[in-house]
């Protein structure tokens, strides 16, 4: 057997080198946006006729645009925490909204798409808000995030809206960089720490992950807009919006820029609907308007409700030769299906727990597809609703006394008639009687 000479071994590491780099970079990068907040009609694509949205717009007629996305819990900490290990809220026993010191967090043994992508390789990074806990293993650094750029609640933990001694912070992972931020920094800042973050990933030939939370629409808006002069013809509110956008139109040329975007999976959507009942102390600020909410469109609620308009929000997702492209879907999907869809996209190996989402990447990816979703459930606080195909029944607890609802989505998306007495529909109640009395987590 002939010995290979010095320099065609060199070549043969030179080349397998190489190879392994590009090897490296078929996995597709993750981005996955999350505006706070923000309601079913707040974008142009969705149907708002004042705030310009040229980018998403862009993004959803490249790709797919769904009508039927909701998040599976209509207020904050529980919606991210599902969102971001693919279970009910229930799980982790992060059912409420938490605030500073509160000792409920993401427990230690969730795994989050972070910690799941991590496995594949992949570079991680959480820029904006987490709000799912401040302390401990709830901290995003031990969470899967190689870096955490943020706050870690909402910008509204202070005086007047609400009453606490906690300093709100910009950390750089557990170090605090910024202290009391302005409103009007929040979202540039975060722009431009997400396009650091991934111009390092592709300098470094590393497949990444990037989180990218930004606390607009949450009240408040008035100061974070003052920043634009007020340009959007929607007032405060459009200008917030509007500066997001343009933020990730750059974000998406710097992908470009590094030949990255034709394998790069986009994801944009909401926590929840617009807080649309938002009490007195938001407005106790002298800036803060009425005006300065969302809207849910046709939908009836509001953040905080358990009716389409607390948990129906935008959702736009594009990835090259994977996704429809110009499609509306309008098949019920939600939250918990963002973790399973990526690993499939990913070839990430799924997390060793009971997941509640499922993965629709043929339903985002080929032309009628038709198989039917599994139940969503409706966790607000409590268990109070689950959806199956255009059902839903609705069951809450007020003054004492339960309330029972049922809608048809398709016929009545606005939940203006309740068909629960209707012996007509009998049949539809007593099946979702069944489905909400056997959710899946009975905590």
């Amino acid at each position: 057997m002939k010995r290979s000479s010095p320099g065609r071994l060199l070549l043969l590491i030179i080349f397998c080198s190489y190879y392994g780099l590009s090897f490296a970079q078929q996995k597709p990068n993750v981005v996955f946006i999350l505006t706070d907040d923000m309601g079913y009609s707040d974008v142009s694509c969705y149907g708002n006729p004042l705030i310009k949205t040229a980018f998403l717009d862009r993004m959803a007629a490249k790709g797919i645009l769904a009508t039927n996305f909701v998040t599976t819990s209509p207020t904050c900490s529980p919606s991210r925490v599902s969102s971001l290990t693919g279970r009910y809220c229930s799980r982790s026993n992060l059912s409420r909204v938490i605030g500073p010191g509160d000792k409920a967090a993401i427990p230690d043994s969730e795994v989050t798409i972070a910690e799941m992508l991590k496995g594949a390789g992949y570079q991680t990074a959480c820029v904006g808000k987490w709000h799912i806990g401040d302390y401990g293993t709830g901290l995003p650094n031990r969470q899967g995030f190689d870096l955490f750029y943020g706050m870690l609640y909402s910008h509204d933990y202070r005086a007047p809206y609400v009453k606490t001694d906690t300093v709100i912070k910009i950390f750089r992972n557990q170090t605090p960089e910024i202290y009391r931020p302005d409103d009007t920094v929040l979202t540039s800042n975060y722009t431009k720490e997400g396009i650091r973050f991934v111009e390092g990933a592709m300098k470094n030939k590393k497949p990444f992950f990037l989180y990218l939370a930004y606390n607009m629409p949450h009240l408040p808006v008035a100061f974070a807009a003052r920043k634009s002069g007020g340009t959007s013809a929607a007032g405060e509110l459009g200008d917030v919006i509007e500066e997001m956008d343009k933020g990730m139109e750059k974000l998406w040329q710097a992908i470009e820029k590094g030949g990255q975007a034709d394998n790069t999976i986009f994801i944009f959507s909401s926590d929840n609907g617009p807080w649309l009942n938002a009490p007195k102390r938001m407005f106790e600020d002298g800036a803060t308007k009425p005006y300065h909410i969302g809207a849910a469109g046709i939908f009836r609620g509001s953040k905080a409700i358990s009716y389409e308009g607390g948990h129906r929000v935008p959702f736009i997702v594009y990835y090259k030769g994977h996704t429809l492209q110009n499609e509306v879907i309008r098949t019920p999907i939600s939250n918990l299906d963002i973790l399973p869809t990526i690993a499939e996209w990913t070839k990430a190996t799924l997390p060793d727990r009971t997941l509640d989402g499922e993965s629709v990447t043929k339903l985002l990816g080929q032309k009628n597809y038709n198989k039917p979703h599994k139940p969503i459930y409706y966790y607000n606080y409590v268990l109070e609703g689950v959806k199956e195909g255009d059902w839903k029944l609705r069951i809450i607890e007020q003054d004492g006394k339960k309330q029972y609802e049922l809608f048809n989505l398709g016929w009545d998306p606005s939940e203006r008639v309740n068909l629960y007495d209707d012996a007509a529909y009998r049949s539809q109640r007593d099946h979702l009687t069944t489905l909400f009395d056997n959710y899946p987590d009975k905590r």
